[in-house]
């Protein structure tokens, strides 16, 4: 067996990361859309009196795909701000597991809201919901669907965190295993 070939896992997780990493590029692409339509709607306020209706709206509904589209790649490239004060202390085995509980209720709670979030998107479309605060109006049930997206992929990171931790950890006793047995 040729040891450079990538194995499944592998070849599973390079996938996962980059559907993960293109999905947050939707993020930044939102991002520089809110800068743009704040620098557009603060220079035409001053020079010409009059800014870009429903500027703040606009801004407030991206900033749903900038939140929640990079999340799920944020939390597999271990982006997320941990905390491991007490955790640190305690022997290696205990961390993982501690580890392994707070990515299922991780996974749990993102599930369920993301399911929330499409019962939500669904009464947006039967209701024909739109946003309200300027007067414009555009559809809430895309911005819905967007968050219960990020969710859903946040939640798919947490679960897919957990095979990486399990199969590092393999992986990292599988090396002393066939040194022995090559030596």
């Amino acid at each position: 067996m040729n040891n450079n070939s990538p194995s499944l896992y592998d070849k599973a997780d390079s996938i996962v990361v980059k559907v993960l990493k293109y999905v947050s590029y939707v993020s930044g692409v939102c991002l520089i859309a809110i800068m743009l339509v704040a620098f557009f709607n603060v220079l035409g306020e001053k020079i010409f009196h009059h800014g870009i209706p429903a500027s703040t709206e606009i801004i407030q509904y991206l900033h749903i795909p900038v939140v929640f589209l990079a999340c799920g790649y944020v939390t597999l490239d271990t982006g997320h701000t941990k905390i491991d004060l007490l955790s640190s202390k305690l022997p290696a085995k205990v961390q993982t597991v501690i580890t392994t509980v707070g990515y299922l209720l991780g996974a749990g709670i993102c599930a369920f809201v993301g399911c929330r979030g499409i019962v939500q998107m669904m009464k947006f479309i039967k209701t024909h919901a739109k946003s309200s605060t300027t007067g414009v109006g555009f559809a809430k049930w895309p911005f819905a669907l967007i968050f219960s997206v990020g969710f859903f992929l946040l939640a798919f990171s947490f679960v897919w965190a957990i095979t990486r931790q399990y199969i590092k950890r393999a992986a990292d006793a599988a090396p002393k295993d066939e040194k022995e047995a090559t030596e």
